[in-house]
């Protein structure tokens, strides 16, 4: 199969690099996680404390072969080529060999390498800010089937002959966060829908998080818990919760909500990926 390379801009506009005439990807080199651990070290005791690792800059380089016909060809093939690479925004890309996972990511500069007269090389290297990959799907808005084309089912950790379900109807249920990197909503993104009557407790009780709401919710309301901010038919309750947060591990998540007639819950997450 062909390796394609394509981009997709904030505004939905999608390009694959081949369709610029004459533009061949030769290769993708993803060139994995980036760990940074930080150390303190303490006047009179021996070794280091350790502070922790998070994941830094992560590069991508894809390279390419221009076949032109003349060097006016070339010329107009290398401007052409700078346009859509070059953006004041972010995009995402994502590539043949894992269509499910794409990376938010800025374009380092680059130069062209002449091999002949109408034609040449040129090596990208992409800056991926957030050091790791999201799934193209969104687990509130693209069910998860083999009939998708939001989803890699090989290789973006799926269980086989399991169900995923992420809106719930009942009190305890299981959510399944299938990448390798713990949704934190203090930094990543994940949309809780909370629907019924009485006074909402949801438990995780795979990572003992729990949020609760200390108001009653009304049959026709809805809370929402956005990032860190809970709110409430859109308008910001915090002072009304115990500013708990919820967080998904990977793999399955033990959930509990409590306190709630016929309740409903939904979440809305990324799966993220070293």
């Amino acid at each position: 199969m062909r390796e394609t390379l394509i981009i997709e801009k904030k505004d939905g506009t999608k390009l694959e690099i081949n369709e610029i005439k004459g533009a061949h990807l030769i290769s993708v080199d993803d060139q994995g996680p980036q760990p940074v651990t930080e150390y303190t070290q303490l006047v009179g005791v021996d070794g280091q404390r350790d502070n922790g690792t998070t994941f830094g800059l992560r590069v991508i380089q894809a390279t390419f072969l221009f076949d032109g016909i003349d060097r006016w060809d070339y010329t107009l093939a290398t401007r052409e080529i700078w346009s859509k690479l070059f953006d004041y925004d972010a995009y995402y890309i994502t590539w043949t060999r894992m269509p499910g996972i794409r990376y938010l990511v800025h374009c380092r500069p680059f130069q062209f390498t002449k091999v002949s007269y109408g034609a040449g090389s040129f090596t990208v290297e992409f800056e991926a800010p957030r050091g790791f990959g999201e799934s193209i799907g969104r687990t509130d808005l693209d069910p998860i089937n083999m009939q998708s084309d939001k989803y890699q089912m090989i290789g973006q950790g799926f269980p086989i002959n399991e169900d995923l379900i992420y809106t719930h109807k009942e009190n305890s249920f299981r959510i399944f966060n299938a990448g390798s990197i713990r949704i934190n909503p203090r930094f990543q993104f994940l949309l809780i829908r909370l629907k019924g009557t009485g006074s909402p407790t949801l438990t995780n009780r795979t990572t003992g998080e729990v949020f609760k709401y200390n108001q009653t919710l009304g049959d026709s309301e809805e809370l929402i818990i956005e990032g860190v901010y809970p709110k409430l038919n859109g308008v910001n309750c915090g002072r009304d919760t115990n500013h708990g947060l919820i967080s998904l591990a990977p793999g399955w998540n033990d959930m509990d909500l409590t306190g709630l007639n016929n309740p409903e819950s939904t979440f809305g997450f990324y799966f993220l990926y070293k």
